[in-house]
């Protein structure tokens, strides 16, 4: 039996679908949702190794951090791989969607695509903002007084918003929102923004 044969006999028996084709205007502008898609797996990775490590109580995080970084093998490598691709995951994520933006790919029937990239963005901002805070150390405090500060200056409810957040942070709450809350938002935007994708396609220039 020749490797042909194989090859379609196992197609056959489970099913393999052949993906769409690439469109013939898609070029390197069009690969950065795929790259924020890699850049996440990364730090679900990184960030999946750091869990055994990490201790989540503000006279212990910073300790539990140096421990990773200066005791663990190769440590070092997953704290430095996790903190500079969230910088990497935000920038390509935005450039995504000003390429979106800029393409007008948001128009109809894709506006379901581009609020759920949107969202995507903004999770990525939020994960972003609580892994800052984990370390607890001076940049960590200080940098969450400066976004408290802001808070506060917004005209409907900044003043009542920040009261409740002060009144309910806790370094356990943004760990727990940082590794669980966002991640499973942020898998359903991404589940429903790739079947948006395979819906209606990858859009044309305008």
């Amino acid at each position: 039996m020749s490797a042909a044969k194989v090859a379609g006999w196992v197609k056959e028996r489970i099913r393999l679908k052949l993906g769409k084709p690439i469109p013939a205007h898609v070029n390197f502008f069009y690969c950065f949702g795929g790259i924020s898609l890699f850049l996440i797996l990364l730090q679900l990775a990184s960030g999946a190794f750091m869990l055994f490590f990490y201790t989540p109580e503000p006279t212990k995080a910073l300790q539990s951090i140096a421990y990773l970084s200066n005791e663990v093998t190769l440590g070092w490598l997953f704290r430095n791989v996790h903190r500079w691709i969230s910088s990497l995951l935000l920038a390509t994520v935005f450039s995504h969607m000003v390429i979106v933006f800029y393409l007008k790919a948001y128009q109809s029937p894709r506006q379901f695509t581009w609020l759920s990239g949107v969202s995507q963005l903004l999770m990525v901002f939020l994960m972003v903002a609580t892994g800052i805070i984990l370390p607890w150390d001076w940049r960590s405090y200080w940098s969450f007084a400066i976004w408290m500060d802001y808070v506060g200056t917004w005209t409907i409810g900044g003043e009542s918003l920040k009261a409740v957040m002060l009144d309910t942070f806790t370094l356990n709450a943004a760990y727990f929102t940082h590794i669980l809350a966002i991640p499973l938002i942020l898998a359903a935007l991404l589940s429903f923004h790739f079947k948006m994708v395979r819906r209606y396609g990858i859009s044309a220039p305008l």
